[in-house]
């Protein structure tokens, strides 16, 4: 699935001299952008070469992380007849001169031209540059659809050795997961990630978004969730049922180690004390947290998804998919994790284990948190009184949720035995997403 190596040459002296320029012009116009430090050229080729041309860099960027930064920068002699993909932002990052001449340079990523024979060069797919469109962009990444049928995703934050979530996909993808968008090639130069090609699923809709319709329709309608046109109780059952599948992957995937639930209590307690040192002394979560501490059952850690919500998911014609691992594996919420071997102090290591009603947790939360901004977008003053139509959602769509979960053979030799050990222990990890998402950790 990754190249041997793409063809590459060496960049001109001259053209490396004015690349650490060229970076920190593009980095400035980054989403977010901070004061960019000073730039360290690390690694630079010439993936495409000639007139149109890619040279391919990764440099680090000094700061308070020194985080490493790659960039594809496309250069050609003049820009006259180039489509560039709707940014919003001046093309054009600067000027280089290297065996071929002088050029102007820019993204090579906003040229669907260059962008094209960039994914020829990495995964030996070729695509009409005609069809190639943005699908996605954030500060760390930009992801392309071409022809609707391969995405290319290429890393401007990368790091030394493989990117945790690269390696969470093709885990999957080889423990015959099929709920998610197939890994067909990867790009690496001198061990680092640098971008990823997947089948693209057309026609997807976004969880979030099918969640928030279906919540917005009830609250125009009234009535029981049940028979509101958008009902999402058939989703949810399905989308519990891809979690389950996605845990028994990741356990056939990275095996599992015994949890420790007297532990995940302490874990939480330390969660919530600079946060929300108040929920401690409310009466039901000292006897949440009581009953999480005593409980007296078997309890199995894997690798989790880290941070599972509805955002973090698709539905297409062919069913639900995980479309998001960028978190790699690591919890938002750091409670039911049993650290790697060789980690020290209380940090997950980066390979953390943990309790897989985690992420169902953080998916149960995400359903409320669905109800409760539709709520607040429909009626900010509170005054209609959907309260009761929120709840009767959430609690509708939570029982199909973990039924689809349960359902699915095997998956009860991952969670602990017993309806209430279940409720105490998804209950808590709930507790700790939304404290967590009241209050940013600092």
């Amino acid at each position: 699935m990754t190249p041997s190596g793409t063809e590459v040459r060496a960049v001109s002296a001259a053209a490396r001299a004015a690349l650490p320029e060229l970076v920190a012009t593009f980095l400035a116009r980054r989403p977010g952008a901070t004061d960019v430090g000073a730039v360290h050229l690390l690694d630079a080729e010439v993936v495409v070469p000639g007139r149109p041309g890619v040279i391919d860099v990764v440099a680090r960027v000094e700061g308070a992380d020194g985080h490493l930064a790659h960039v594809a920068l496309g250069v050609r002699v003049s820009l006259e007849e180039v489509r560039f993909l709707p940014d919003g932002d001046e093309p054009v990052l600067g000027t280089l001169t290297d065996d071929d001449g002088p050029a102007l340079v820019f993204e090579a990523t906003r040229d669907p031209e260059l962008a094209a024979m960039l994914l020829e060069q990495v995964s030996g797919e070729s695509v009409d540059a005609a069809l190639v469109r943005p699908l996605h962009e954030d500060s760390g990444s930009i992801t392309l659809a071409m022809e609707d049928r391969v995405a290319f995703t290429a890393f401007h934050d990368v790091v030394d050795g493989p990117r945790p979530e690269i390696e969470l996909l093709r885990a999957l993808d080889d423990a015959g997961f099929n709920h998610l968008a197939a890994p067909l090639a990867v790009w690496r130069r001198a061990g680092r990630d640098l971008g990823l090609v997947q089948e693209c699923l057309s026609g997807a809709s976004s969880g979030y978004a099918l969640a928030l319709t279906s919540v917005r329709d009830l609250y125009a309608a009234g009535g029981p969730p049940e028979l509101a046109g958008g009902d999402f109780g058939a989703e949810a059952h399905r989308l519990g049922t891809m979690a389950a599948r996605m845990h028994l992957s990741l356990d056939k995937a990275f095996g599992r180690r015994p949890g420790n639930v007297g532990r995940w209590a302490e874990d939480i307690e330390a969660i919530l004390r600079p946060r929300r040192p108040h929920l401690l002394e409310r009466p039901d979560i000292e006897e949440l947290l009581s009953q999480l501490r005593t409980l007296q059952v078997p309890s199995q850690a894997i690798r989790t998804h880290g941070d599972f919500h509805l955002g973090r998911t698709c539905r297409t014609e062919q069913g639900w998919y995980v479309v998001d691992f960028s978190n790699g594996g690591l919890p938002v919420a750091p409670s039911g994790v049993v650290p790697d071997e060789g980690a020290s102090g209380t940090e997950p290591a980066p390979l953390a284990f943990r309790s897989p009603l985690a992420d169902v947790a953080d998916m149960l939360w995400s359903l409320a948190h669905v109800a409760k901004t539709a709520a607040d977008e429909r009626d900010p003053s509170g005054r209609d009184g959907l309260v009761e139509l929120a709840d009767a959602w959430v609690a509708r769509n939570r029982r199909a949720l973990l039924a689809g979960y349960l359902g699915v053979p095997g998956i009860s030799g991952l969670v602990p035995p017993g309806r209430d050990a279940l409720r105490v222990v998804t209950d808590s990890f709930e507790l700790v997403r939304r404290v967590l998402h009241e209050t940013p950790v600092a």
